[in-house]
């Protein structure tokens, strides 16, 4: 399935957006669980934001972004990538035999 980079400006933090972020976060963490994220940061200003998002086409990218609680305040480019590594790929998994 391909895989999309997603950044984006995040606008001014005001007090509502504050309330949405543990709703954010949640929706965050259930996208790891479902394999959907692969990768997901914000820099330290709290300006900038990033993620990957693997999924069929760039609209359901935008789908999975739509939903997001603090959307509103995110203005997402998304571009598809030709390849991503990273270095959690290259180890390999703990075998508990």
């Amino acid at each position: 399935m391909p895989l999309y980079l997603v950044e984006s400006d995040i606008a001014e933090m005001d007090e509502r957006m504050t309330r949405l972020i543990p709703r954010q976060r949640q929706y965050v963490d259930e996208l790891f669980q479902r394999g959907v994220l692969h990768m997901y940061a914000v820099n330290d200003e709290i300006n900038k934001w990033w993620c990957t998002i693997e999924a069929d086409s760039e609209s359901d990218v935008l789908l999975v972004l739509s939903e997001m609680p603090i959307i509103e305040w995110l203005n997402p480019v998304v571009h598809g990538l030709m390849f991503y590594n990273s270095a959690d790929q290259m180890i390999p998994p703990i075998s508990l035999n």
